[in-house]
């Protein structure tokens, strides 16, 4: 008798194996009120979030602002350049291709992206 209830386990087992698939179930599907309360979950998250990360805004936006400025300056740089050396212009150019294009258009991206794809998405 020992042997057969080792191999097929007793009726206790078969319930707790059936009462964890049933409470996966559950889970897996959320009622009204379980998906208003993950809702109201998340937004506590993510508030808390925001408010742990704002002193990191400022940060962001002093080196947005440094490469936009960086990038507006070798603009008028190279176009103003190329009344004297054409050498100069090619160079500056150069540098806004390998340098400052890859920086700039992340943070183009980060900063305008993302708002454009919520617009988009209402």
């Amino acid at each position: 008798m020992g042997i057969l209830r080792t191999i097929f386990g007793r009726p206790e087992d078969a319930s707790k194996i059936i009462d964890g698939a049933t409470k996966g179930l559950d889970k897996i599907f959320f009622t009204k009120e379980e998906r208003a309360d993950a809702n109201q979950k998340l937004s506590d998250w993510y508030l808390k979030y925001l408010e742990a990360t704002s002193g990191q805004n400022v940060a962001r936006r002093f080196i947005a602002l440094v490469v936009v400025y960086l990038w507006a300056g070798l603009i008028l740089l190279g176009v103003t350049s190329r009344y004297w050396s054409v050498e100069l212009s090619d160079h500056i150019y150069h540098i806004l291709q390998d340098v400052v294009m890859n920086p700039f258009l992340v943070i183009i991206g980060f900063y305008f992206l993302s708002h454009a794809v919520r617009a988009y998405k209402k």
